[in-house]
């Protein structure tokens, strides 16, 4: 048996999660589940890593102190963010978090010029990423910026507060904007051009890469971590979470949850004109491979919907709730998901209701409706995304392929495969956790290739298929959804 531990590391919850591999076999355990969010300190918000990592060192090492040695434990996160640190290894200040306010303007003033940039990095510029960030920086005079001599993104600080080594893992930084895509090396030229100093960034290590053992402060009085390393997983938690999924012809995949980020995998960037005006970004997977995505407004319009109906003291369970709207009669009306209407928090269902009757549509009263309208559009515009997808390579999706906590949701599911006309596959809910300790295993040794990978994760939780139904009504959808995309 080997027993490996992973860290997934999100914007408002992290966890510890354990996991014991045996002929063929990986079993799940989450140990514990911290919620979190940025804290506001000297003006600005930042993410407390110090109680994070605190709270997860104390974590594995109650769960070490009986079973098997650990062989290794792995960090993924969310892109973006990242800590500074200076010569002799001192963070110079807690991570900014990527809602903070020293990035904004920086596009407009630095990088509304996508046509120029996209070739090269791949992605586009109009959210958030590490470069708004670090200009953001550059040009307020933040200290810590002047006195910095390492960049570690998230899953990197953590293993350094772990073992003391710095490395910058490839897949979390590609989500940066600071890549050559194509050479999968930093573009030095044009950090520089940014007012940046090069020096920051570390070479660049694939996935699997170990980091180092564990500090001795950590694993010391456990004798179950006295040979455990930091294994560098597939640190950006999306490109963990793909690689559980099985390689498909014509196949798109989901990783559904609050976000839907989906896309393909591919063995080169595509950076194509196409590519850039329907936003689409290239990130790196592991092994040489691509991620070629569009993040799309997911499940977080209902989680919206029923946290305002908890706080007028209605019990809507989200699970139920989608059971129910699978078992009605479909509500008329649609959204589409990426509207400005729906960019902020507040009354969600209000907003739907307001955004449908001022396209002309039937407004949704009784939250089953509500989660139809929200559904139906996500679903449509996820055939969207297959278009875009066939415009920019020229191969028509076929297989959409599911993993993550929307997975579950099996009316999300079905509508799907109603709207694609595609056989729709629900892999493994907890993909990210699964992908970051396939990994290690495979750095270790355990598992022979990565082709091995989605037959374990299928034999933790088996896929489901759905398959298109009432294709001809969901033409006439579909044709009324694309003009609301298109308000």
């Amino acid at each position: 048996m080997s027993r490996v531990m992973a860290v997934d590391i999100g914007a408002s919850s992290y966890r510890v999660i354990e996991g014991t591999y045996r002929e063929g076999r990986l079993a799940m355990k989450v140990l514990a589940r911290y919620k979190h969010g940025p804290i506001l300190e000297g003006g600005r918000y930042h993410w407390d890593v110090y109680g994070m990592a605190r709270n997860m060192a104390e974590v594995i090492r109650q769960a070490a102190m009986k079973g098997e040695p650990v062989l290794s434990i792995g960090f993924d996160s969310f892109g973006t963010d990242f800590g500074l640190l200076d010569e002799s290894g001192q963070l110079l200040d807690k991570p900014l978090a990527y809602r903070d306010s020293i990035s904004d303007g920086m596009y407009e003033k630095y990088f509304r010029e996508e046509e120029r940039r996209y070739p090269a990095v791949g992605g586009t510029f109009w959210t958030t990423c590490t470069a708004h960030i670090l200009k953001g920086m550059e040009e307020t005079d933040y200290e810590p910026l002047k006195k910095a001599r390492h960049l570690l993104f998230m899953p990197d600080l953590m293993a350094f507060f772990f073992t003391g080594k710095t490395v910058n893992e490839t897949t979390i930084a590609t989500t940066s904007r600071l890549l050559n895509i194509g050479k999968r090396e930093w573009d030095y030229a044009f950090i520089e051009s940014l007012g940046l100093s090069g020096s920051i960034f570390h070479p660049l290590k694939e996935a699997g890469t170990m980091v180092g053992r564990l500090r001795e402060e950590i694993a010391a009085g456990v004798p179950n971590l006295k040979d455990t390393a930091v294994i560098a997983a597939a640190c950006h938690d999306t490109a963990s979470a793909v690689v559980t999924i099985p390689e498909l012809p014509a196949c798109s995949f989901i990783s559904s949850g609050t976000w839907s980020v989906k896309g393909i995998v591919a063995d080169a960037p595509y950076v194509s004109t196409k590519a850039r005006d329907y936003k689409m970004c290239n990130e790196g997977q592991p092994w040489g491979k691509y991620r070629l995505i569009r993040n799309i407004t997911g499940l977080w319009l209902v989680e919206e919907c029923a946290r305002y109906w908890k706080q007028k003291g209605m019990d809507i369970q989200i699970p139920e709730l989608a059971r129910q709207a699978q078992k009605e009669a479909a509500f008329p009306s649609m959204i589409y998901t990426d509207a400005p209407d729906f960019a902020r928090q507040g009354d969600m269902p209000e907003k739907i209701r307001a955004y449908c009757q001022r396209t002309g549509q039937e407004m949704p009263e009784h939250p089953v409706e509500v989660m139809q309208t929200i559904i139906q559009g996500l679903a449509c515009e996820y055939r969207r995304h297959n278009e875009q997808l066939l415009d920019v390579t020229g191969e028509r999706i076929r297989t959409v392929y599911i993993v993550g906590g929307g997975r579950n949701n099996r009316y999300l599911n079905q509508c799907t495969a109603n709207a694609t006309g595609c056989r729709v596959i629900a892999g493994h809910p907890e993909a990210t956790a699964m992908g970051n300790m396939l990994v290690q295993l495979l750095a270790h040794g355990d598992i022979e290739s990565v082709e091995a990978f989605s037959k374990i994760a299928g034999r933790d939780v088996a896929e489901e298929i759905y398959k298109p139904e009432d294709r001809q009504e969901w033409e006439r959808k579909y044709a009324f959804y694309q003009q609301l995309a298109e308000i």
